[in-house]
């Protein structure tokens, strides 16, 4: 069986929209899963495992720290792999679970598209043996605002986590793609960091770029999917 977890935080998603499309698509393009949603609301979707969010004292715009409660030890009986809710399963993603299955997996930080060697970590999608990563978050639940104040958010933290270890690995960058960076109009940006989102396209009339091994596209900070013909497209098929 494999594993699955998402986090359900806050009011930014409708676990009658979102929890149930990642649910739909995970039946189409994963084999013999569980998914298990760390939440601080209502989940009715049969066989989904849920799991309360704890009391800590975050600030509205920073619930992406709920993430680290799932490296605490929650009876997993494998390897798991997260997803963020505005991600949409586009392929098979069981390759997720035999890719370096010894090393902690995630996606390189989709400003890859500007610098190719860009050091930090995209927590979107994460695959993790959950009996080697406690240390994650034993460390932040430690002292979670002293962790808070030094890093941006949780991905910081996880990349400061790897700086000195050598068991991580970024996904191959077709695995995983970002909707607006790597995807819409082909993926022809303008480069550098200070490009402002939406418009600065090289080739704005082009379609968008999908290649044969992306499995799951990201849809970090805006747009959302549902904002999207392409996010449309697919969670309603």
């Amino acid at each position: 069986m494999q594993e699955i977890a998402v986090v359900l935080a806050g009011d930014k998603f409708d676990p009658n929209v979102h929890v149930k499309q990642i649910y739909k698509r995970l039946h189409r393009y994963c084999t013999d899963f569980r998914l298990t949603v760390f939440t601080d609301q209502q989940i009715n979707i049969d066989e989904v495992r849920t799991i309360p969010l704890p009391q800590w004292d975050l600030n509205p715009r920073g619930l992406w720290w709920y993430k680290i409660y799932m490296f605490g030890p929650h009876s997993w009986t494998g390897p798991v792999l997260y997803m963020d809710l505005d991600t949409i399963l586009i392929g098979n993603i069981d390759k997720f679970w035999d890719y370096e299955p010894n090393k902690f997996c995630i996606c390189q930080d989709f400003n890859r598209q500007f610098i190719d060697t860009y050091p930090v970590s995209n927590s979107s999608v994460i695959r993790f043996d959950p009996a080697k990563y406690t240390d994650i978050y034993n460390t932040f639940v430690e002292n979670p605002q002293k962790i808070i104040r030094q890093y941006r958010g949780d991905q910081d933290y996880i990349t400061a986590y790897f700086k000195e270890r050598n068991d991580k690995q970024w996904w191959p960058k077709e695995w995983a793609m970002s909707y607006k960076w790597e995807i819409k109009h082909g993926g022809t940006r303008v480069g550098g960091l200070d490009v402002k989102y939406p418009d600065d396209y090289i080739q704005p009339d082009l379609p968008e770029f999908i290649p044969e091994p992306c499995s799951i596209v990201v849809f970090h900070g805006k747009p959302d999917p549902y904002e999207t013909e392409f996010g449309k497209r697919y969670l309603n098929d």
